[in-house]
């Protein structure tokens, strides 16, 4: 019979699982804390990778690995939200070029003084060195099975977790 192995420091997925949710769960903290409530991680996601010159829904769902129709979602919630506004693309008529609004300019200036806060304190928790140490091993793992091919990548789930 098999034996499981009831020390969980082994599960690698389990602590990334955990990891995740508690970054996600620090995210919102800072976040609300600035007055922005009611976020999707993927809405995030997509502030993040808009272009000062705009760029389309379906290059920003290739940057963060969702489907198209996920991405489109997304955006027509922050047009709602007053964040981004879509404009037509001036050599594709199909298609629209999203560009952040002022307050889609205040809200990406908030996100990046949170991302700044979490870094923070992960920092206080582990120390400088150790955080380097952390990035470059999650850029290795990362930066390998991107790379490797017949892997799932698609993350449907950003485009619908909510930030809390």
């Amino acid at each position: 019979m098999l034996e499981i192995q009831k020390d969980t420091h082994l599960f690698l997925s389990r602590q990334f699982g955990r990891s995740y949710r508690v970054i996600k769960s620090l995210n919102a903290r800072y976040l609300a804390e600035l007055g922005y409530n009611d976020f999707k991680i993927g809405h995030c996601m997509a502030m993040l990778n808009l272009e000062e010159v705009g760029i389309t829904a379906a290059e920003i769902a290739k940057k963060v690995n969702v489907s198209k129709q996920a991405m489109s979602k997304l955006i027509q919630e922050l047009i709602e939200k007053g964040f981004v506004q879509a404009v037509k693309h001036p050599q594709d008529h199909r298609a629209t070029l999203i560009h952040s609004t002022e307050s889609g300019k205040k809200f990406l200036e908030a996100l990046l003084i949170v991302r700044k806060k979490v870094e923070n304190e992960i920092c206080q928790v582990i120390g400088d060195e150790k955080l380097s140490q952390l990035h470059l091993i999650l850029r290795k793992i990362l930066d390998h099975y991107e790379q490797v091919p017949g892997l799932e990548l698609h993350n449907e789930s950003i485009a619908n977790t909510t930030l809390k």
